[in-house]
């Protein structure tokens, strides 16, 4: 049930929406190919999402952490000085 209210929330972020639609379309026995042409996704893509869902379930379908620095909020910048 969380998997279609992923796949199919307004209020779902676009990527994780779409990456819950992949597995979906999965389970009712779509190949990857034929998942690819219908989300207009990179079958690589495809088969990527269904690969980490199958290990790691539904939190396998969030970004992973990535090494760098974190962003930055415009709201925590110091004011620029006016000249």
């Amino acid at each position: 049930m969380r998997l279609k209210k992923m796949a199919y929330g307004h209020k779902t972020e676009h990527r994780l929406r779409v990456r819950a639609q992949v597995v979906l379309h999965a389970a009712r026995g779509r190949s990857n190919a034929r998942i690819a042409r219908e989300t207009g996704l990179h079958l690589d893509t495809v088969r990527r999402w269904r690969g980490r869902f199958a290990e790691a379930g539904l939190p396998a379908l969030k970004d992973r952490q990535r090494c760098g620095r974190p962003p930055r909020s415009p709201r925590c910048r110091p004011p620029r000085s006016r000249r």
